[in-house]
């Protein structure tokens, strides 16, 4: 079935932190995540972790519950449902790269949508992130990201220490998908009371590590609208340091080459941050919110646009391998 997205069909207005009816603008911020009682990792940046509080992901059970987003059920931590038919996919490959999961309590309530995924070395890593689509002028968002144990960096000399990650991306939009999760409303709903779905992307993801220097950068290319195949511009993940415990945060910006006549580098467009885990550092999971994904120039006619995404990779060299990784060292 073909998809469409009602802001697709004309210069856009989309939800910024909230859903519905457009334009949507941020919800409030709660707070950072905060760690988890086994300690596996270390707080989540505020514009990250969003209203999430906390995931717990089981792959083998197929499970997700996720604790703090507002209004996407009770108690406090929400058992999502799981949706293989949403999943994102690499091509070519049979298992997903990230795992749907969907809430929505009744028909007039907000639906949810989560991606959440796991590296392949023992669950070293994982993260997800989950978008609400409307009404009522707002979205909600956030993500998370954690590892499993300590910190364990390859050993990082002047000669040693340079890794590269590489795999898919998934993210979630403020803009409304195809609706097709959405419970059905009663007849004769108010059109400001029907919930809305949120909009899926996907893309590729390389990430550089330098652990003889503690730093990271990578690229985020071949991105588009999963419903309507829309390209979007590349992006930067601007180099960063890696703290003491495996961490990282920095900032993202428009990829220069993408815009040869106008000056991007430096602007930043939003954030990123995550952490490494395993042997080694054999896995890398982390979150991304742009705060606008259609160029300087609004050059696709969306405003307000919002994007929250995951990673999760797997280091070059490591029994799954992203095909970008046979032109690099492992």
């Amino acid at each position: 079935m073909k998809r469409l997205m009602a802001w697709l069909a004309v210069p856009a207005v989309l939800a910024a932190c909230g859903g519905g009816s457009n334009p949507f603008t941020p919800a409030q911020d709660t707070g950072g995540a905060a760690p988890p009682e086994d300690g596996a990792t270390t707080e989540i940046p505020e514009a990250l972790a969003g209203d999430v509080t906390r995931f717990v992901y089981d792959p083998d059970a197929q499970t997700l519950r996720v604790e703090g987003m507002t209004f996407d059920g009770t108690p406090i931590e929400v058992t999502y449902r799981r949706r293989p038919g949403m999943d994102i996919t690499t091509p070519g490959d049979t298992v997903p790269a990230y795992e749907a999961y969907t809430a929505q309590d009744d028909p007039l309530d907000r639906h949810f949508t989560a991606y959440v995924g796991e590296t392949s070395n023992e669950g070293a890593a994982r993260a997800g992130v989950t978008v609400s689509g409307g009404p009522r002028n707002r979205f909600f968002a956030g993500g998370y990201y954690e590892r499993d144990g300590d910190y364990d960096p390859p050993e990082g000399t002047g000669t040693s220490g340079m890794v590269s990650y590489a795999g898919t991306y998934a993210a979630l939009t403020n803009g409304n998908g195809d609706g097709g999760d959405l419970a059905p409303v009663p007849a004769g709903t108010a059109p400001e009371l029907v919930p809305t779905e949120a909009a899926e992307l996907r893309g590729d993801i390389f990430l550089q590590a330098d652990f003889a220097d503690n730093a990271v950068e990578g690229n985020i290319i071949n991105r588009q609208l999963v419903d309507s195949g829309t390209a979007l511009p590349s992006v930067v993940l601007v180099r960063s340091g890696i703290t003491d415990t495996g961490t990282f945060e920095g900032s993202v910006e428009y990829e220069q080459r993408d815009f040869p006549n106008d000056n991007v580098t430096g602007s930043a467009i939003g954030s990123y941050g995550g952490t490494f885990g395993g042997t080694d550092a054999s896995g890398v999971a982390g979150l991304v919110k742009l705060e606008e994904f259609d160029g300087p120039n609004d050059d696709l006619g969306f405003e307000n646009e919002v994007e929250h995404g995951v990673f999760v990779l797997d280091q070059c060299g490591q029994a799954v391998d992203a095909a970008i990784c046979a032109n690099v060292n492992p």
